[in-house]
């Protein structure tokens, strides 16, 4: 097992919460789904793994080779995709912040598959000073990579939401669901 977060981070692939966007029975290549525990206390405990990826690396299939139709090979993709809530108040994990911002909505972005190096839009956000919401700011943008931010987060809230979303990708666009609580990012 290899530290690839900050301790307080546990993220999970969940393909059987119940009337959630990713949940499925089997997957599109026959396998039972299940519940996988992607990341526990930072540390890397599994993938998701699809037949063809069981057969090349050896780690089990997770029921998790997906696709959007017939047209598409199935490929290991998300089901419902979550950072676990942490124990965090979200006052509280704003009031230990000397200065930064809050990123209370994210717009359009993209991601480098191979990097993880990543940009998106803040389209609301506020400035944070001593530990208090000030006023809104504009043009904001989130740069970094997946890799870098994992290992950034310091506090995660109790705050837990997931929404709905599409994941598009090689076997087409599925319908997945996502979420996390507040983060803060050092």
């Amino acid at each position: 097992d290899q530290m690839i977060a900050s301790p307080v981070v546990s993220a999970v692939d969940d393909g059987l919460l119940p009337n959630a966007w990713g949940s499925i029975n089997i997957d599109d290549e026959g396998m039972p789904t299940q519940r996988t525990q992607l990341i526990k206390h930072g540390k890397l405990t599994s993938f998701m793994v699809d037949r063809v990826g069981a057969m090349q690396t050896g780690y089990a299939a997770t029921g998790s080779g997906r696709r959007q139709n017939y047209r598409f090979a199935p490929a290991s993709r998300m089901r419902n995709t979550f950072i676990e809530p942490g124990e965090h108040a979200f006052d509280d994990m704003i009031e230990s912040i000397d200065h930064g911002i809050f990123a209370a909505q994210m717009g359009g972005g993209s991601v480098q598959p191979g990097t993880g190096e990543f940009n998106f839009a803040v389209t609301e956000g506020y400035l944070i000073e001593s530990g208090k919401i000030k006023h809104p700011v504009k043009a904001a943008t989130l740069i970094s990579t997946g890799p870098a931010v994992l290992q950034e987060i310091s506090m995660v809230g109790n705050d837990f939401s997931l929404a709905c979303g599409m994941c598009g990708s090689v076997s087409g666009s599925i319908p997945t669901t996502v979420g996390q609580a507040t983060l803060k990012v050092d």
